[in-house]
């Protein structure tokens, strides 16, 4: 005959059994029985608190870990389940609380020394939350999660070799952790091995395929940013050096850069200008921050104007934009407007920026003009801003941009793309 007592035990032993299974929904039924029956047995309100803050029901969660803790208050894997409920809750200061309070009661727990360097690190406290995971590690030396958070802490004190071993230490423990893969990649990124890099992201993005921040960083970081692309006249490719001298060119066209950018130092020489775009194009535009194209003509695979984007945020995913062709006999041709086209499309299209915007200096009216009737808004007049020693005057400059909502949204572009470029660009890829 079953008893009270072992009906209990059997609920709670099936309830560990499903939450180890990740069935959630079957553990908590059996838990709640268990509460049914016992109000105030702790694993039981324990393993409840873990399911809720497991489910992101944090309400919940926070009002079973006190009951448990109000019924065994020297119960050290309580308080340090709580701590960790609450530090992803954003709640530091009672998640440090009750780390303090959990070690105090048993300082051997690499778990708890790991929440807490985990505390330590919301809180900018880099040196302590080292310290933290260290601890972790001596108490439990395979432990791929504390050498992931290592990791991140090194990262940040800009000691990225170490960060790459603990990182790589941490996935030979488990070869299956998407953040430490995504965390390495970026580690290895600051120290210029792109292409590693590259593959980290794709290997975090393959375990993980809605993984937001490993697919961004491999946007950063992609091969496409060196690719040629053409539309139906022109072709856009990278700077290289044997653009040294068409870009001398350009440079001491007084009247281009006037338009174009005032602050290009116009009197290089080839040589020197050489070297700098070969170095430039040994790069990848992540490092650059930005990236450089010559505007080609396709059949007589000539050079007629320059594009850019530059200031590159990636974090805020934007960029300025700079287009220009020297010789004013194209300006009628159409060719600026599909060399805009069709660095939009790689904008919003290929490296998923969410916004270009673009200086245009006062006395350029037609640029302003035909920015506004593509599609991008007015931002900003800054007034007198900058000096021009060859009119002697100070200039107003405009801001202009466009988001990847008024891209999507725009049927001028839509239409204009169609026709010059033989595809809508605004639709999503």
């Amino acid at each position: 005959m079953t008893t009270p007592q072992s009906q209990i035990s059997n609920l709670l032993q099936k309830a560990v059994h499903y939450h180890q299974q990740g069935n959630f929904q079957d553990a908590e039924t059996c838990c709640l029985k268990v509460c049914a029956l016992v109000p105030n047995q702790p694993d039981t309100l324990h393993l409840l608190a873990i399911i809720y803050a497991q489910t992101k029901q944090y309400e919940l969660a926070n009002n079973y870990f006190i009951k448990a803790i109000t019924v065994a208050p020297q119960r050290a894997d309580f308080l340090g389940n709580y701590a960790n409920a609450l530090w992803e809750q954003g709640n530091i200061d009672d998640a440090l609380i009750n780390c303090e309070k959990s070690l105090a009661l048993n300082s051997n727990q690499a778990d708890v020394h790991n929440i807490l360097g985990n505390v330590y690190l919301a809180q900018n406290r880099i040196e302590a939350a080292i310290g933290c995971f260290r601890n972790a590690l001596q108490y439990r030396p395979n432990f791929p999660q504390a050498l992931n958070n290592l990791g991140n802490a090194l990262q940040k004190i800009n000691k990225m070799e170490e960060a790459v071993k603990s990182y790589s230490n941490a996935l030979r423990l488990n070869e299956n952790y998407p953040e430490a893969y995504n965390n390495l990649g970026q580690a290895l990124k600051t120290l210029g091995r792109i292409e590693e890099a590259r593959n980290y992201f794709l290997k975090a993005i393959a375990l993980r395929p809605n993984f937001t921040q490993a697919i961004l960083n491999h946007q950063e970081v992609a091969t496409i940013w060196f690719a040629p692309f053409e539309g139906n006249k022109l072709y856009l490719r990278r700077y290289c050096k044997e653009d040294a001298s068409y870009l001398r060119q350009c440079y001491q066209n007084t009247q281009f850069m006037g338009q174009y950018n005032h602050y290009i130092p116009r009197h290089q020489r080839a040589e020197e200008l050489a070297l700098k775009l070969d170095e430039a194009n040994k790069m990848h535009p992540c490092q650059l921050k930005s990236i450089d194209w010559v505007i080609m003509k396709k059949g007589a695979n000539q050079p007629i104007g320059i594009a850019n984007l530059v200031g590159i945020e990636f974090t805020h995913r934007r960029a300025e934009f700079l287009i220009g062709l020297p010789d004013t006999n194209d300006h009628a041709k159409g060719l600026g407007l599909e060399a805009t086209l069709l660095v939009l499309d790689f904008a919003f299209n290929k490296v998923n920026l969410n916004k270009i915007t673009s200086i245009v200096y006062e006395d350029n009216t037609v640029s302003q003009q035909n920015a506004l009737a593509l599609g991008f808004i007015q931002e900003s007049m800054l007034r007198d801003h900058i000096f021009d020693s060859t009119s002697g005057k100070f200039l107003n400059l405009w801001g202009i941009g466009m988001t990847m909502n008024d891209f999507r949204n725009n049927l001028r572009i839509a239409k204009l793309s169609d026709r010059l470029l033989g595809k809508n660009i605004t639709l999503v890829p």
